[in-house]
């Protein structure tokens, strides 16, 4: 009888160490991905390391899975982007199902997207007719946010990354009772329940938009003119920070993006006088305490234009119009419209603010469009160490291997958020309960459950992973 090969030993320190090395000089998250799942040992190699993550990140561009233009969502992909030539089917695919969902079927019962004007700031409007009633919300499955607007308060709700990368770990919803004040209140994973803090005395306007998560704070530009609001999700205390000088503006309607640079720091950049302007926070002991803005970096646009185009931002024929669309881990994302041989065109492209490199994203026939929004694929589950693993790797114990693409369940943090943050509200009392009534009419109908709002975001989450998760399988 042939001899049974005896089982190998797990990699050495040192091998884990090499592969390590090895793997931080593969060219993209998916070339990771694919390497990883080659053999329990890489896998393990990958998922088990916090600064290898990091490490990873700071060496490579953020993954860019495509552009999504506004008010249509229609999907632009990146020229850098590996699944470009490999799926054209996908190129041309409904991500969201966006033609099936806006019938504007008089009789249905379920949340649908709004005909007219589908999407906004990267949130889905949506409506819901019920006789004389009409409901809307709006929901990103980007970032999975989502804003409810009830009759007299909005609710804004944000999903926040734990700090290392792993699932979700809390949920923030901000009130705005209009003319009356603000509250924030937040939902956490190891506890599964909510906190509601005390009303906000910061002198706020009405009108909130939707704000950004950076750094564990939120963020909105556009709340009030001068200043930025920014409620900090470890004190739930609101405070307001000027916008630099320069970048003051007369318009209500503010053009800089935030973002943070590659070192983590917060930045904020704006177009000013043709250049390309970038300022970064300059901090107390890096206690999150803003004490002012720097100058950080410049860049001249006409120098960009002509490069990328061939067009002198002078040239009256040319029509160059260029916009700071967003700002992710030091990358600079614009859009540049233009005209040659008397024909519109679109141009989308990166600038590393600490090397000035610059990439072409997109390059085509102008499509009617009023914004875009950049996808960035988020560090995939499938390369994310269990805690099953964490308690079975000193073992030696086996775990049952992934599937080589993430496997995380759509229904999200934000949906189990969702259930019990109207008996939050009950127990909290004060002027809740008028809230909590038209809360319960938005989340829990009469009619069948499947047209429910959180069936409707919970859809959204699945057809998001299942595009980045083919995405991933043929990118090789």
């Amino acid at each position: 009888m042939a001899s049974q090969l005896p089982p190998s030993s797990p990699p050495t320190p040192t091998a884990i160490t090499c592969l390590r090395e090895i793997f931080l000089r593969l060219p993209s998250l998916p070339s990771l991905v694919r390497a990883a799942f080659a053999c329990r040992a890489f896998r393990r190699a990958v998922r088990s390391s916090l600064a290898f993550r990091r490490g990873f990140r700071a060496l490579h561009a953020p993954p860019l899975l495509a552009l999504f233009l506004e008010p249509n969502f229609e999907v632009a992909p990146s020229f850098l982007c590996p699944w470009r030539r490999c799926d054209p089917d996908l190129v041309a695919g409904d991500f969201f199902d966006i033609r099936l969902s806006r019938h504007g079927d008089a009789n249905a019962t379920g949340w649908e997207i709004q005909s007219q004007a589908p999407s906004c700031d990267g949130y889905f409007i949506l409506h819901k007719v019920s006789g004389s009633t009409k409901r809307s919300a709006a929901y990103s499955p980007l970032t999975q946010a989502l804003d409810l607007y009830l009759q007299y308060t909005d609710l804004q709700l944000y999903t926040l990354p734990s700090e290392d990368g792993q699932t979700p770990s809390l949920v923030v919803c901000v009130i705005h009772e209009r003319g009356r004040w603000e509250r924030a209140a937040v939902f956490s994973w190891d506890t599964m329940k909510w906190q509601i803090f005390p009303k906000n005395m910061l002198p706020l306007r009405d009108g909130a938009r939707t704000g950004r998560v950076l750094r564990g704070l939120i963020w909105w530009p556009n709340w009030m003119c001068d200043k930025i609001v920014v409620l900090d999700t470890t004190t739930f205390q609101f405070s307001l920070i000027d916008v630099p000088t320069r970048l003051m503006t007369e318009w209500d309607n503010p053009t800089y993006k935030l973002g943070e640079t590659k070192d983590g720091n917060l930045c904020l950049v704006d177009i000013k006088d043709d250049t390309l302007v970038a300022h970064h926070f300059l901090t107390a002991d890096d206690d999150l305490v803003v004490e002012s803005w720097m100058l950080y970096k410049e860049f001249p646009l006409h120098l960009i234009v002509k490069s990328v185009t061939g067009c002198s931002m002078e040239e009256e024929d040319c029509h160059v119009r260029v916009k700071v669309v967003a700002v992710f881990d030091g990358f600079v994302y614009l859009s540049i419209f233009y005209c040659k041989d008397t024909k519109p065109c679109e141009l989308y492209l990166s600038l590393c603010l600490e090397t000035s490199e610059m990439s072409e994203l997109f390059n085509d026939a102008y499509r009617y469009n009023l914004d875009v929004h950049p996808y960035i694929m988020a560090w995939p589950p499938s390369l994310l160490q269990s805690k099953k693993e964490s308690e079975t790797e000193s073992t030696g114990d086996s775990v049952a291997d992934d599937g080589p693409v993430g496997t995380e369940k759509a229904s999200s943090l934000l949906v189990v958020a969702l259930q019990s943050l109207s008996q939050a509200l009950i127990d909290d009392g004060g002027s809740n309960k008028e809230i909590v009534t038209e809360f319960d009419a938005f989340l829990h109908p009469k009619e069948d459950e499947a047209g429910s709002l959180m069936s409707k975001i919970t859809s959204f989450d699945a057809q998001l992973i299942t595009a980045r998760d083919r995405i991933l399988r043929i990118s090789a």
